[in-house]
């Protein structure tokens, strides 16, 4: 019975202490900062009457009797979590959120707040106004600060003064427009066809980069024949007809001339040679296939009636005499290698290549079926390359720009030669064979000894050479039949018709109204219709012209006056008329921005700068995009004067023009400049300010940019705000912000465990940790500027705690009421 008695009377001193605690949280609803407390009770020491007992045998373990003798506070919390911000309205007012607090100084003495309620005093001190406590932080030095070092006291006087700084860097920000229209014109000239004229001068890039200065009172075109010497083609020598080489004049054998142009589209006229042992090629022929303009057909002789051909790629060049390789991915496709000479490389499904190319035999791969075996892994054969040395190049040419033309200097036709499309009929003879194109694509070479050399026309048929082996002839295919009586007949096959060597054939004679004839098959040969026939003649002898050209116009500078005003036509379709100032083709009208720039006497001198587009980039690469040029002189741009005097007369500018450089995707790459000025006004004498522009930017739209400079006239501190990171900021009389200062913020480890000493401060204590005073920014912080924080006691849960405090204080009661009549029974029992 004791025991329970001192049970009720722990309970009674224990929730007493949790009333008063939660009496105090109601009673700071309303302070600063506040930051409500809570009571945890524990157990006290048990009284053990048996102890646990453990399992053995038939019996189970038993627990231990215990009685426990009451409860104890095991601890009364602090709960440091945000309350509200309230927004007050008075600037220096900061709210603090997050797990840190302001830390505030008396003498050597530091505590530490929630309580933002902060001012400044009559000596500018940042201050607790209630207890005069100074607000810890850094300050700012020439516009630096060093938040590593101690705190010290906050300190803005009022009135504080600013001295005036000279400017001396200029800074260009935002966007130039990409798009701005240059000039393409001046009246009616532009860089393709520019009359040269004394107030329009101009120079011109010849061929060979040779910069020569135009003729006034000439009018020049690219591409117009500057100068042009005639030239005689070297026998063996090939010529490349092009603008630089043209006209040309062909000598055909027997006396005749053709000439033409590099812009000749006559199809009458093909040309066309040989590179061979024959024609004494060598290691400097050269040629490059050009598709629909030069064919290139390579050839090897194996002997035997083996012979390797391929058509040259368009746009590769071939030397004779060079290695060449024929790849081939087509599946189905036999790749055959002819001699152990040629080499054979095999690239396989898995990604590996492999050179086969035999000591031995030639050998054939079926593309897509043939499979190879290496290191006892097999995999599919998906490619190949044959790899052969041609000892036959063939080159014919369109007639026209890239016509290749060359002649030797023997009887032999294939060293240079002419083939003219022939109307009507010919017979070749010994100094002018036939070339005839089939329907099937090939082209036959006639002599005068084929048989027949001719005549032949177009839409005439040509035979092969006859066989005797019996064949399957395709339905549509005209065959030459011999037969035993010596007649040839040329027959339309039909489908399925097989011609036997020997086998019976029969014709009608008479033009068909004849009696039918039967005789024995001797021999037939396959016909193909003839599409065009082509006379070859041999070229004795090439003259052109060795041409230097106009390869580029570059205007000069062009100047308006009253007496001579310029017509401008822009790349956008307008026009302008202007009386004055210089132009140039290919730039755009400068863009006038205003400098303001301080002396080190606090003056502000306007300084004219202006934006001119002088060059479009090609976009070839990523650093080819537009050029701007910057200078004082807006009405010459491409000029060197660049010193100006203001209407005061008082300042002298001297700026050396700056060109800026743009990337392809609109991003700054080179530039950078500098304006001396030079003083008379009695601030200091020589001034330098840096040109910026590394923030420009170049997009297509408007153009946004300025330049902003630093320096600033004297001035008096006017007012002052707080951002969220706790800087203050001062803002005077000639328009510059500064920052004065920045407050600190103090975290610790373990805030609960801070010692309160009242007035909403605190001090660090052993449980608390030491504190890490940095920036709000750094410990995660936030500052809310002209607020307060609340208190964060919450007045529903206080009340709660409340309720169940006084059920715990009223059960403890009936405990010890309870105790003491039990107590009581128990002496009346003597009685």
């Amino acid at each position: 019975m004791m025991r329970s008695l001192y049970s009720g009377v722990s309970g009674l001193k224990g929730h007493q202490t949790k009333m008063d605690v939660v009496g105090n949280n109601i009673a700071n609803v309303n302070t600063t900062g506040f930051k409500s407390s809570r009571v945890t009770f524990a157990d006290t020491l048990s009284q053990t009457q048996a102890g646990a007992s453990a399992p053995r045998g038939n019996l189970g373990g038993t627990n231990p009797k215990q009685i426990g003798l009451g409860v104890s506070v095991a601890s009364i919390d602090t709960i440091f979590t945000d309350g509200s911000v309230q927004a007050t309205g008075k600037n220096t007012d900061l709210c603090l959120s997050g797990n840190g607090l302001f830390v505030v100084k008396k003498g050597d003495e530091t505590y530490y707040t929630r309580d933002g309620a902060f001012e400044f005093d009559a000596n500018g001190n940042y201050v607790l106004p209630g207890s005069g406590l100074k607000v810890q932080g850094w300050m700012f030095e020439n516009g630096n600060i060093s938040t590593n070092s101690d705190p010290t006291d906050i300190v803005i006087q009022s009135g504080k003064s600013m001295k005036p700084t000279a400017t001396t860097l200029a800074t260009y920000a935002n966007n130039v427009k990409a798009d701005s229209a240059v000039i393409t014109k001046v009246n009616g000239c532009d860089k393709t066809n520019w009359t040269c004229t004394n107030g329009m001068p101009c120079d011109l890039v010849l061929t060979g980069d040779i910069k020569v200065a135009g003729t006034p009172g000439t009018t020049y075109k690219l591409d117009d024949v500057y100068s042009t010497t005639v030239k005689d083609l070297s026998a063996s020598t090939a010529l490349e007809v092009n603008k630089y080489h043209s006209p040309v004049t062909v000598t055909l054998n027997g006396g005749t001339t053709h000439s033409f142009e590099n812009t000749s589209t006559d199809k009458t006229w093909r040309y066309g040679y040989v590179l061979d042992s024959t024609t004494g090629a060598s290691s400097n022929d050269k040629v490059t296939a050009k598709k629909g303009i030069v064919d290139v057909t390579l050839e090897k002789d194996y002997g035997g009636g083996n012979v390797r051909t391929t058509t040259g790629v368009d746009g590769t060049t071939y030397t004779y005499g060079d290695l060449v390789t024929i790849e081939n991915t087509t599946i189905g496709d036999t790749v055959t290698q002819m001699d152990a000479s040629e080499t054979l490389v095999l690239t396989l499904a898995d990604g590996t290549t492999h050179d086969v190319s035999p000591v031995g035999p030639p050998q054939s791969y079926v593309i897509g079926t043939d499979t190879y075996t290496y290191g006892g892994v097999t995999s599919k054969v998906v490619g190949a390359k044959i790899t052969f040395t041609p000892d036959k190049m063939t080159v014919t040419s369109s007639e026209g720009d890239g016509t290749s033309l060359r002649f030797g200097t023997t009887t032999n036709i294939n060293e240079g030669y002419a083939l003219e499309a022939v109307t009507g009929s010919a017979t070749a003879t010994a100094t002018s064979p036939l070339v005839l194109t089939l329907k099937d694509g090939r082209t036959i070479s006639v002599t005068s000894s084929s048989t027949p050399p001719g005549p032949y026309a177009v839409g005439d048929n040509y035979a092969d050479a006859f066989t005797t082996t019996p064949a399957q002839v395709p339905s549509g295919t005209k065959v030459r039949i011999e037969l035993s009586d010596g007649t040839f007949h040329d027959d339309m096959i039909p489908t399925g018709t097989t011609y036997t060597v020997g086998g019976s054939y029969t014709y009608t004679s008479s033009g068909g109204t004849g009696t039918p004839v039967t005789a024995t098959i001797v021999q037939y040969a396959p016909l193909t219709e003839i599409t065009n026939v082509e006379k070859q003649t041999k070229i004795t002898g090439v003259k052109y012209n060795d041409n230097t050209l106009v390869e580029e116009i570059i205007p000069g500078s062009v100047t308006a006056s009253g007496t001579e005003a310029l017509s401008l036509t822009f790349s956008d379709q307008t026009t302008q008329t202007v009386t004055s100032g210089t132009y140039n083709i290919g730039h755009s009208l400068p863009i006038t921005t205003i400098l303001n720039v301080y002396d080190s006497d606090g003056g502000v001198h306007a300084v004219p700068v202006y934006f001119t587009k002088t060059a479009t980039g090609s976009g070839v690469t990523a650093s080819d995009g537009n050029q701007w040029t910057i200078n004082l002189d807006g009405s010459n741009v491409a000029g060197t004067t660049n010193t100006i005097t203001d209407s005061s007369g008082t300042i002298t500018v001297d700026m050396k023009p700056v060109t800026v450089q743009f990337s392809t995707s609109g991003q700054m790459l080179t530039g950078s400049g500098n304006i001396e000025l030079t003083m008379t006004n009695g601030a200091n004498h020589t001034q330098t300010v840096a040109i910026d522009v590394s923030q420009l930017t170049q997009f297509v739209g408007d153009s946004t940019f300025n330049g902003t400079t630093d320096g600033n006239p004297a001035g008096t501190l006017k007012s002052i705000s707080i951002d969220s990171s706790g800087i203050i900021q001062a803002t005077y009389t000639n328009g510059v912000r500064q920052a004065e200062g920045q407050i600190a913020v103090a975290q610790f480890t373990n805030a609960a465990g801070l010692t309160k000493t009242g007035s909403s401060l605190y001090q660090a204590s052993n449980n608390s940790g030491t504190p890490n005073v940095q920036t709000a920014t750094a410990l995660g912080c936030d500052i809310t500027p002209s607020a307060l924080e609340m208190s964060n006691v919450d007045i529903a849960n206080e009340f709660s705690d409340m309720i169940i405090t006084q059920r715990g204080f009223q059960s403890n009661s009936k405990v010890i009421t309870v105790s003491d009549e039990m107590l009581e029974t128990m002496i009346n029992m003597k009685r």
